[in-house]
């Protein structure tokens, strides 16, 4: 059965403007309008009366449970935006997020933020669980029938609706290629993981490092990173990992942190190859200026876009939805930073 997800990944847009040419709310071009009318007739889209009556007479309550938009250099605020852009093009729904903030350091400060939105009753939740051991106790404690979704990364052994992401093991292969490259097929490298109780920090780790199982000329060092630690300690740790590798001239840094360890070793002027994650504004700009090699995009926004759309569809429109939503892994260079604006 043809759903309006089908229709506007054949049309190129999203749910929200299909939604509102089907049922004739809002404003659409001409072109646009169309250009639906045209998929529908083609494919004998039939509205589903039920859902629909069903979501104009329920208002839907989603809780958000990420961390601080201004953690991780602001990675959390894109995926903020991508949340609120969901929400916006799904308003004729009744569609309803609310978010309950954490710092991603503090387990407690975790789980205080499940319970508030335990409390607060949402029928649906979007969790990033980058705590491991304080994200598998909370979902344990998720009442039967409330939905959840994971973004960013995953716990194994639990049954969320869905799973949106990157395949962590296969990016950390992939960042791992783009070492070698730079360093030439040999030398030493520091591999950074910035938080030890994340299970797709480790799986980054891992897919790196497999890379390089056959590889004797490269060497790998593997170092635990304090990324809640402010600057002036932050910066003294990184200085002691270089002193105390000595030899290593590549970075792989696994999270969007990148910036602050480019800002330690390379300044605006390259000393060390890096290799990092995501498109924050610092990350972005730092690649520019050449002190940051290539960074591993995440598509941030897009999976937040994706926790609410999902949720939708299983709650209001009633449909299906898959299980893993795999982003793809975005090679970003300083050439190519302009499409990722």
């Amino acid at each position: 059965m043809i759903t309006i997800k089908e229709i506007a990944r054949r049309a190129g847009l999203s749910i929200g403007t299909v939604d509102r040419v089907i049922h004739g709310r809002g404003r659409v071009s001409k072109e646009t309008e169309n250009k639906i009318k045209s998929i529908i007739r083609t494919t004998g889209y039939k509205t589903n009366i039920h859902a629909r009556n069903l979501s104009l007479q329920t208002t839907h309550h989603f809780g958000v449970i990420i961390p601080f938009p201004e953690q991780d250099g602001s990675y959390w605020d894109i995926m903020r935006k991508g949340i609120d852009q969901a929400e916006g093009e799904l308003v004729s729904f009744n569609v309803h997020r609310h978010y309950f903030y954490f710092n991603k350091y503090t387990e407690a400060s975790f789980l205080s933020a499940g319970k508030e939105a335990l409390s607060q009753r949402m029928g649906g939740l979007i969790i990033a669980p980058v705590l491991f051991d304080a994200s598998l106790a909370f979902v344990k404690s998720i009442p039967p029938g409330v939905p959840y979704v994971y973004v960013d990364s995953t716990i194994p052994g639990t049954a969320p609706l869905a799973v949106i992401g990157q395949d962590s093991f296969q990016s950390g292969v992939c960042g791992a290629k783009l070492m070698r490259m730079l360093v030439q097929g040999s030398g030493d490298i520091a591999v950074l993981r910035m938080l030890r109780n994340n299970f797709h920090i480790n799986e980054r780790v891992r897919g790196f490092s497999s890379f390089f199982n056959d590889t004797p000329s490269i060497k790998l060092h593997v170092f635990d990173v304090d990324g809640g630690a402010d600057d002036r300690t932050f910066a003294g740790n990184i200085r002691s990992i270089d002193s105390i590798t000595g030899n290593c001239i590549g970075f792989f840094v696994t999270n969007a942190e990148t910036h602050r360890v480019a800002k330690v070793l390379n300044g605006k002027g390259h000393a060390k190859w890096i290799v990092g994650y995501d498109c924050t504004w610092e990350n972005k700009r730092l690649i520019e200026e050449g002190a940051i090699d290539f960074i591993l995009s995440q598509n941030t926004r897009e999976q937040g876009y994706a926790g609410v759309t999902t949720l939708f569809r299983h709650l209001v429109l009633k449909e299906p939805c898959a299980a893993e939503v795999h982003m793809p892994i975005d090679i970003v260079t300083a050439e190519n930073l302009s499409y990722y604006q």
